[in-house]
């Protein structure tokens, strides 16, 4: 995966948004909106990269275990904590082809326009 967004949030948003493509059309045909409620979650890591793939494992697990695939999300960082509060869908069915993302390779770069991150997801 390759991100290109103009603040760090914005990148956490377009990961997410990204990752939801490669979520086959017919899983999202029987999923229902989850109501507006969001939920919060808490990522701890010492770099941005690392807590890009912590959200972005957080999000697989999501669509695996739980059958649900946020949609929208809401990012504030805090010295090495990112609380991420995101919405999105109920899945007709697990979605297990990505089995995680991976720090091996992974990187977010500050350009002259924004931010670029790299992530390697494992299949």
């Amino acid at each position: 995966m390759r991100l290109h967004a103009p603040s760090f949030p914005a990148l956490v948003a377009e990961a997410t948004r990204a990752f939801a493509e490669l979520v086959p059309t017919l899983l999202r045909e029987g999923g229902e909106a989850q109501g507006g409620e969001w939920r919060e979650f808490l990522i701890e890591a010492p770099d941005r990269a690392a807590r890009l793939v912590g959200w972005l494992n957080e999000v697989i697990y999501l669509a695996e275990a739980d059958q649900w695939l946020p949609v929208e999300v809401a990012v504030s960082e805090r010295d090495s904590t990112m609380v991420a509060r995101a919405r999105g869908v109920t899945l007709g069915a697990p979605f297990v082809l990505v089995k995680a993302a991976t720090l091996h390779g992974a990187s977010v770069r500050r350009l002259p326009e924004g931010l670029e991150a790299e992530v390697t997801l494992d299949v």
